[in-house]
């Protein structure tokens, strides 16, 4: 990306008063304002990164070009430190897909694409996809590439918390927008059971390291089932009094594994998941640059692109991705292996309180 020297005194000002107008215009539902706004700082001030980040959005979106998405998850890492009794990370499945971390180069290229491209993200960036976003030892250097090139981002990093060393991560901070803590039992024996190897003796005391370098910041994600779910008002408030920004209870998933016996038994009530071609507004890229169409592909088996082999615009734009969407709204999803084994709960209006727990099988 080019930048220029930033003029100094008044005129600096001025331009980021522009800016902040820009916002303001935007706001209030004012788009060509907001552009003019945001045009005149860009004239004062060549190197306001927010500013050319919102023209960049504004741009028209030419018929069949590179669509704004919803969010982009990076797998920065391929390594997870955990393997859980109801994920196949870890397991024969998962044997063949890469354990390394993605290569700088191929990171700035996704998020300078995203830039170049003018994509607007409606959602938010992650980073951690099949592996821990945490164990990526790269994860601050990213966090700060990120941030330079795209202001307005919603960012967060998710994590198991295993990894997590205050020295070493306490620069997330001024970074991310949340630190995406997966939690699934404040109770150890059922931690350990849920969340093997890892163990609660000794992931337990960094929850309280966690939440004291990023006050305010940390989402706590907890995938409810039948092991956990007398604890779940236990847990939220375990975590909010200790300064947890939110604490959210999510649906099980079936990650689309072959033998969902040890899912059915974990979840509240299993119903068949069928995607619509808005999954394609979701980016998600593993650690090598494969793209598989949402973050159940574990085993990577519905490809959808390669960005070590496509440009970014060619990858947004292509053949497998518009026959994905299309098999998604005409209803082929028996079709697609993946997708004819993606079964999981259903977030209701209050999950999980108001969600039905249908009883295990005699």
């Amino acid at each position: 990306m080019l930048t220029q020297t930033s003029p100094a005194g008044p005129i600096r000002s001025l331009a980021l008063l522009l800016q902040k107008w820009g916002g303001m215009a935007k706001f209030r539902h004012h788009p060509r304002v907001a552009v003019l706004l945001y045009r005149a700082a860009i004239v004062l001030d060549g190197d306001l990164p927010l500013a050319r980040r919102e023209l960049a959005k504004a741009r028209p979106r030419a018929p069949g070009g590179v669509p704004h998405l919803n969010s982009v998850g990076i797998g920065t890492t391929g390594t997870c430190n955990a393997s859980c009794i109801h994920c196949p990370t870890g397991k024969a499945s998962t044997a063949n897909s890469p354990r390394g971390t993605m290569p700088m180069d191929l990171f700035r290229k996704i998020i300078d694409g995203i830039v170049e491209e003018g994509v607007a993200i409606e959602s938010h960036i992650a980073f951690g996809l099949f592996g821990d976003g945490l164990v990526d030892p790269l994860v601050v250097e990213r966090a700060k590439y990120l941030r330079a090139a795209l202001p307005d981002a919603l960012f967060s990093v998710n994590t198991n918390g295993a990894a997590f060393n205050a020295v070493k991560h306490a620069p997330l901070y001024d970074q991310v927008t949340l630190l995406s803590l997966h939690c699934e039992s404040l109770t150890p024996e059922t931690y350990d059971y849920l969340m093997t190897p890892l163990r609660a003796k000794n992931v337990f005391p960094k929850y309280e390291a966690i939440l004291k370098t990023f006050p305010g910041k940390v989402r706590v994600s907890v995938p409810v089932s039948r092991a956990n779910r007398d604890e779940i008002e236990r847990m939220r408030d375990w975590f909010m009094t200790r300064g947890a920004h939110e604490v959210v209870f999510d649906p099980m998933s079936s990650r689309c594994m072959e033998d969902r016996s040890l899912y059915e038994k974990l979840s509240l009530s299993p119903a068949r998941i069928r995607c619509t071609s808005t999954v394609t507004r979701d980016l998600i890229i593993d650690c090598d640059g494969l793209v598989v169409p949402c973050c159940n592909d574990f085993a990577r088996e519905q490809p959808l692109g390669d960005l070590t082999k496509e440009s970014f615009g060619a990858l947004m734009t292509n053949l497998k991705r518009r026959e994905f969407a299309q098999a998604m709204d005409g209803g082929a999803h028996d079709a697609i292996p993946l997708c004819s084994r993606c079964y999981g709960d259903v977030r209701t209006e209050n999950f999980p309180f108001d969600h039905p727990v249908v009883p295990l099988p005699a």
